[in-house]
């Protein structure tokens, strides 16, 4: 039994020893076996492209011309179609800033012509539409807004020569109605005896004069040339005299005029004019106690004026704007109304090369510099029937705050303005200089 026992252990212990290798070594083998099968199957396959490899590349390199091929037309098209797209744009663009330049240099220009009332040419109709895509659309609106723009102008051109035109011809009846009473008033004067009744006809003759400069005023801010011309040159002195007698203060004016200096016949209205119109500011923006210097002397070829007032004086904003004012002629406007005298005075100034500047004087007041040039200078007609105006001398000139003498000064510049407007000597003698050559108006 125990034999028989021993022997079956060592029987399993064989088997278990022997097995064990015996697996390994099926399953070794299936592994060898699936592996060279699929060796083969893989050398079929090598096999198999390598003898189709010819044609495999060949086909190969036909998809990679024909993708290429298409990929360069594609290109091609795309850069065809950017190009025709880019040169329309541009194009476009090119026409549209060419409209509005145009447009911005064209409407300043409109705007100042009618601004200064001149002729404005007849506006073209707008030209076709430039495209039908946005840039073109862009382009005709421009045109449209210029157009219309320009036509506005154009119409407000007419309508300020129109207006212009009203003025004119209103101030030229009231002027020829003045100066038919001015004459009248001259026949009234040589035959009145009557000491008080000529003291009144000499007020209403200071009056009259000074309705004649309201009616320069809207002359000259219509554009309008003067009526009063002189052949000859006339003297600074008589001029500076005649304007005393067109402002309500002429008493409180002392005057020390250089009377070598004459202006020439085609200006001499406008000068006496712009004299006049700063007179008067200087006598309205002082104290009715304070006297008023106006004097004049040769400089550089010119003439200097200087009208020295004896006032509060202007601030520096307040210098410096009437100084601008006084260097580029205002648009004619409600504002302007306001400084209608320095209005005056910029639009005279500038249509004969006058230069007018206003300065502070130390101590209080304000200075109003002309500066004639040499142009409106005149040589004296000759000795004979020269007005000999006179001029108040420094010595007499009344020192500051001092009262003048209003009796005096109303006596001598009433005859001496007398003999200027008369074309005669300053002392009333029959002199005959060149008088003033006065176009006829309307009736």
């Amino acid at each position: 039994m125990a034999t028989g026992a021993h022997e079956r252990r060592v029987a399993t212990r064989f088997a278990a020893a022997v097995a064990a290798p015996l697996v390994a070594l099926t399953a070794a083998s299936a592994v060898l076996v699936y592996q060279a099968v699929a060796d083969a199957r893989a050398a079929d396959r090598l096999a198999a492209t390598v003898a189709g490899g010819p044609a495999a590349a060949e086909q190969a390199w036909g998809r990679v011309v024909t993708t290429s091929f298409l990929v360069l037309l594609a290109i091609a098209a795309v850069t065809v179609v950017a190009v025709v797209i880019g040169r329309d744009l541009l194009a476009s663009l090119r026409e549209l800033r060419t409209r509005a330049l145009a447009l911005a240099e064209e409407l300043p220009a409109a705007f100042e012509r009618a601004r200064s009332g001149q002729e404005e040419p007849p506006a073209a109709p707008p030209p076709a539409p430039a495209g039908a895509d946005e840039f073109g659309e862009a382009a005709t609106a421009l045109e449209q807004v210029r157009h219309t723009v320009v036509s506005l102008a154009a119409g407000q051109a007419r309508s300020r020569r129109a207006v212009n035109g009203i003025f004119t011809n209103l101030a030229r009846r009231s002027q020829i109605l003045v100066e038919r009473q001015l004459r009248l008033l001259d026949e009234m004067e040589r035959d009145e005896r009557d000491p008080d009744r000529l003291s009144a006809l000499f007020k209403l003759d200071h009056l009259a004069a000074r309705l004649r400069r309201n009616d320069e005023n809207l002359l000259v801010l219509a554009g309008a040339e003067p009526r009063r011309r002189w052949r000859e040159g006339v003297p600074l002195a008589a001029l500076a005299l005649a304007a005393l007698s067109e402002i309500e203060q002429y008493e409180r004016v002392r005057a020390d005029v250089d009377d070598s200096l004459y202006i020439a016949g085609h200006a001499a209205a406008d000068i006496g004019h712009l004299l006049a119109e700063l007179l008067d500011n200087a006598t309205a923006f002082s104290a009715p106690a304070t006297a008023v210097r106006v004097g004049a002397h040769a400089v550089d070829g010119g003439a200097l004026v200087e009208i020295v007032d004896e006032g509060i004086g202007l601030g520096e904003q307040a210098l410096a704007e009437a100084n601008a004012l006084l260097a580029v002629p205002a648009e004619v406007d409600l504002a302007a109304s306001e400084r209608m005298g320095l209005v005056v005075v910029s639009h005279l100034a500038a249509r004969h090369g006058v230069r007018v500047r206003l300065t502070s004087v130390p101590g209080g007041g304000t200075r109003a510099a002309a500066e004639l040039p040499a142009t409106l200078l005149a040589e004296p007609a000759g000795e004979r029937g020269r007005p000999r105006p006179a001029t108040v001398e420094p010595s007499r000139a009344p020192e500051r705050g001092r009262e003048p003498d209003p009796a005096a000064t109303a006596a001598t510049l009433t005859r001496l303005y007398e003999g200027v407007r008369r074309g005669q000597a300053g002392d009333g003698a029959a002199a005959s200089p060149p008088g003033p050559d006065e176009t006829k108006g309307e009736p």
